[in-house]
């Protein structure tokens, strides 16, 4: 019994030495540039605050009585007439000393007193519940106890923001210094690496992460914390501002003030961010 010869294509018999046909590559388009999607991306941004601008325009007086939301040219002016306002200048300068002096103070204590107990184990099982119990405490309840401590000045103000800064700063340090990889730091003992170089190399890459998080969220936090303080009793600051404005119907003047708030957070957080970008740098390599 004979078994009929059956040829096979070449283009289908691997052994008949044809060259095999590579699968096309993945499209790339004008999104995958990393320049024009971050054009694509401002311009994305712009067109949507202006967007918004113009339904704020529009609704005022007409969807939304004008006293109640004001409107964009209103508050571009007042924001315009605040320049040469000293006493404008006076509350910029309040509200900014005390959103420094408090997230400076407040990061620098959090993040000191979280390396420690984090090093120590001892002191981490002991104080642990301990701060957590008092970080449960609403901070803007405290705000009449820090005014009756630290008066009625930009004291009280610094306290409530370093308190809420504190906070944000030691947990996330507690944590990374929790989370140091112990193999990693067991296997460098090993190798005879000194302390400073196993803080270096193993313990700050894992604390510096969460660090960072915590310092730019903390920024916005302390002006929480400085602006609540100023509306329970202050005589200058824009929280003051912000609570006088309200009090005579004037929403320009409180909406200016909010922008003005909103622009000195972002320009502190992007200064954070800029040595968070130079700090981190190790992990884009």
């Amino acid at each position: 019994m004979t078994t009929a010869n059956v040829k096979v294509p070449a283009h289908r018999n691997p052994a008949a030495g044809a060259a095999p046909t590579s699968a096309p590559g993945p499209k790339t388009g004008l999104m995958d540039d990393p320049r024009h999607r971050a054009m694509v991306v401002r311009i994305t941004r712009v067109a949507f605050v202006l967007l918004v601008l113009v339904a704020w325009q529009l609704a005022s007086g007409w969807l939304v009585d004008d006293f109640l939301i004001s409107n964009p040219i209103a508050v571009a002016q007042r924001l315009a007439n605040s320049i040469t306002d000293s006493t404008m200048h006076e509350n910029i300068i309040t509200t900014g000393t005390e959103l420094i002096y408090g997230w400076t103070i407040g990061a620098t204590a959090g993040a000191l007193i979280g390396w420690f107990i984090g090093s120590v184990k001892f002191f981490g099982e002991v104080l642990e519940p301990i701060i957590i119990a008092v970080n449960g405490i609403p901070k803007v309840v405290l705000a009449p106890l820090f005014l009756l401590w630290f008066g009625l000045g930009i004291g009280s103000k610094v306290a409530i923001a370093a308190m809420i800064v504190f906070f944000l700063v030691f947990n996330n340090v507690y944590q990374g210094m929790r989370n140091v990889p112990q193999p990693l730091v067991d296997v460098a003992k090993v190798m005879g690496a000194s302390r400073l170089y196993i803080v270096r190399r193993v313990v700050l890459p894992s604390v510096s992460v969460p660090l960072f998080a915590a310092l730019r969220i903390g920024v916005s936090m302390a002006m929480i914390g400085v602006i609540a303080g100023e509306f329970v009793s202050a005589d200058k600051g824009l929280g003051y501002y912000a609570m006088a404005s309200t009090q005579k119907f004037d929403s320009a003047g409180l909406f200016a003030a909010i922008v003005i708030i909103v622009a000195m957070v972002v320009a502190l957080s992007s200064i954070v961010g800029i040595f968070q970008r130079r700090a981190l740098a190790w992990q884009q390599n």
